[in-house]
């Protein structure tokens, strides 16, 4: 039965494609929009004064990294900024630096309240100007702060993305790709002529099981290397974890997809029956965003969905390099949510459609 499901999937190449291609055009597509962003700001200097302090400082300003300093006038810098062109306007009026440093200079910075972008330049920029001041005036810092960053490499939203397109291949590989096959086999009557031969209903489940989690395994290599040479992520956590979890996961869903096959009657309604349950979770459990800050009314909601704790191990794992132990809870989840589903579907699942 193995043998005989894998030659029926390599043949059928509409499922070919939505198995491995679809996942992967998804990956590339969200790569390409987002994988590559530095996060840049954009900020306008409006120098009046010209005045040598004035220089330096739009030089320091120019060395700092992902800033993006561009010179205008006050008129075009506070035009590109309501048009969202610039994130904040720095204005240097004339006598800028009179006096200094007896007298303290004064900077005028225009920001847009309705963009949190702009408003979190106020703070960059004033840890800036601090630092460039420090440099200035020569003199020590009383306290100083030594940082070191916990994490091993500076992480992107495709390394946040990576666990989660892979969690919803293996979501849509079970519910879509499974019921909607074991659906068309029962109204073209493949199944009742099965029911007559000696195969238990459990070897059969058992056989389709060991098919889509084959197929799963492939889909979850292919999205990885395409994540690791194409777009850099890295990938620090142990393999065999991940391997574990991909398999955990793959099995939850591919139980749940013999439960839709279970109770849908048509092909339509199997589809129906997968967008019910897959579409909530593609979007609240956490494939494209976190979902952790979501309202109190919908968190009941997301802590049902068995794809939050498949992408949330994942990305524990993958990204964050933690143990399988670490995500122990995650993947008890997961094992008790296919077990349940096994149960439904060996006694609700229908060797003969309805119709005949």
């Amino acid at each position: 039965m193995v043998a005989a499901n894998i030659k029926m999937t390599i043949r059928n190449k509409q499922a070919l494609f939505f198995l491995f291609m679809f996942p992967i055009l998804f990956m590339v597509l969200f790569g390409m929009v987002f994988g590559q962003s530095q996060d840049v700001a954009k900020i306008s200097i409006v120098d009046q004064d010209k005045s040598a302090l004035a220089m330096s400082i739009t030089k320091s300003l120019k060395k700092v990294e992902k800033l993006e300093i561009e010179e205008h006038d006050r008129g075009e810098g506070l035009d590109k900024l309501k048009k969202g062109k610039v994130d904040a306007v720095l204005v240097l009026k004339k006598d800028f630096a009179k006096d200094f440093p007896k007298r303290p200079a004064a900077i005028h910075l225009y920001y847009d309240p309705a963009s949190t972008r702009s408003q979190m330049m106020r703070g960059t920029i004033g840890a800036v100007l601090g630092g460039i001041e420090r440099s200035m005036v020569k003199s020590p810092p009383l306290i100083t702060v030594k940082s070191k960053s916990v994490q091993s490499h500076q992480l992107a939203y495709i390394d946040f993305l990576l666990p989660g397109i892979l969690a919803m291949s293996l979501m849509n590989s079970g519910l879509y790709g499974l019921a909607n096959v074991m659906v068309a086999r029962r109204e073209k009557g493949v199944l009742r002529r099965l029911k007559l031969t000696p195969l238990p209903l459990s070897q059969y489940i058992g056989a389709g099981i060991l098919n889509q989690l084959l197929v799963s395994l492939v889909q979850a290599a292919l999205l990885v290397l395409i994540g690791h040479y194409i777009f850099g992520v890295k990938i620090v956590g142990s393999i065999n974890s991940l391997v574990v979890l991909v398999v955990a996961g793959s099995l939850c869903f591919i139980t749940i997809g013999f439960v839709i096959a279970s109770f849908a009657k048509t092909s339509e309604s199997a589809v129906t029956l997968g967008n019910l349950v897959g579409m909530p979770m593609m979007f609240l459990g956490g494939v494209f965003f976190p979902v952790d800050d979501v309202p109190n009314w919908v968190k009941p909601i997301v802590k049902a969905m068995p794809l939050k704790y498949l992408a949330d191990a994942l990305r524990a794992v993958m990204v964050q390099g933690q143990s399988l132990s670490s995500v122990i809870d995650d993947l008890v989840i997961l094992l008790a949510v296919t077990f349940a589903a096994f149960m439904l579907a060996i006694k609700f699942f229908r060797w003969e459609s309805s119709n005949r």
